[in-house]
């Protein structure tokens, strides 16, 4: 929201004030407005009201419809699949802006039942990347007081449902050779959880991280992108950071439990979201990107993360495949192209 807003103009509007907060710390150039659940005469409400255009990264069905603007979805994260369920949540919005070829061959499978307006943008948070340049990477890992001498392994779980973090950030803690950085970026949504089990786990895991040097439990010092920018080796449930991670051509590992596996996500794909057999296909060959812990028999964590650092070269031209398969062209212009569509179709 941030990038289209610099070329934009316009306010950014939440009516969590923890989220105004750090959208205000992150981008202080921007404008932002407080929208005001039980006060719909000032406030956040009003900018919309008189608003043009609405930019929104969710579909507030019960919310957006009253506002005579006209309403163009951007979307967080990767977004891997796109189930019937979700399109009708689309059916409101004006135009859509998808990520790449992959959000775009999933929507052309309902295109009769559901005809609506598009255009593939790209990307737009790659135009906040660091550059992954010499001079960046030790900024970034002195800002978390990690070695600039070592090789980086990032460690980012998805939430705990399909998680590894209970399965495997203990064993990651332990057996992460000692010649490496480790960062370990839990989900937001485990990190802050008030039960039991995860309360338990973090608190080991920050007992084993304080053994060993060069390791840090991180989920504020450092926003994603600066640490798939520093990152030699991404260790992931094949979630957003993994793609999103090819844009620096990242050595991938991954964690292969709980319900990341590569059958267990099929499965997902193919009862609760209920995709095409063949989007399903292509969804799966992230996972030929690196190596997987437990279905490639990999004895530990510190066999593998060896082998998935020295053997990176062996997966480049899948993870090449895998880039243009979900985000088409490497670029950092995706707000650009919006903003020249918006002019175009509104102005």
């Amino acid at each position: 929201m941030a990038v289209l807003q610099r070329l934009c103009g316009g306010t950014f509007v939440s009516n969590r004030r923890s989220t105004i907060q750090t959208f205000r710390g992150l981008y202080p150039d921007v404008k932002t407005m407080r929208r005001y659940r039980k006060f719909d005469w000032t406030g956040g409400h009003q900018v919309l009201k008189k608003a043009d255009i609405i930019f929104s990264g969710a579909t507030y069905g019960a919310y957006l419809p009253q506002f005579k603007a006209k309403k163009c979805m951007l979307f967080h994260g990767t977004y891997g699949s796109i189930s019937e369920e979700v399109l009708e949540g689309w059916a409101d919005f004006d135009h859509l802006f998808l990520h790449g070829p992959r959000m775009e061959r999933q929507l052309l499978r309902h295109k009769e039942k559901y005809n609506l307006n598009y255009s593939v943008a790209g990307y737009i948070p790659f135009a906040l990347f660091p550059e992954r340049s010499p001079e960046n990477r030790k900024s970034l890992l002195n800002k978390l007081g990690l070695d600039p001498n070592k090789k980086t392994v990032v460690y980012t779980p998805s939430k705990s449902l399909v998680g590894t973090w209970l399965q495997c950030a203990e064993d990651i803690a332990r057996q992460t050779p000692p010649d490496y950085n480790l960062v370990l970026r839990p989900h937001p949504n485990q990190a802050n959880s008030g039960k039991r089990k995860d309360k338990l786990s973090f608190k080991k895991v920050r007992e084993l991280a304080k053994q060993r040097s060069n390791c840090i439990i991180d989920l504020s010092i450092c926003s994603l992108p600066e640490l798939e920018c520093v990152a030699d080796l991404m260790i992931t449930d094949a979630n957003s950071p993994a793609e999103e991670s090819l844009f620096y051509d990242c050595a991938q590992l991954f964690a292969d439990a709980n319900r990341s596996s590569r059958i267990a996500l099929g499965e997902f794909l193919r009862t609760v979201d209920k995709l095409h057999e063949e989007d399903i296909h292509e969804n799966l060959k992230l996972f030929d990107c690196g190596p997987s812990r437990y279905a490639d028999g990999f004895g530990n964590w510190a066999d593998a993360i060896t082998h998935a650092i020295q053997n990176k070269d062996k997966y480049t031209q899948a993870r090449n495949d895998s880039f243009k398969y979900i985000f088409g062209e490497k670029d950092t212009n995706a707000s650009e192209r919006v903003m020249q569509t918006i002019n175009n179709l509104y102005f």
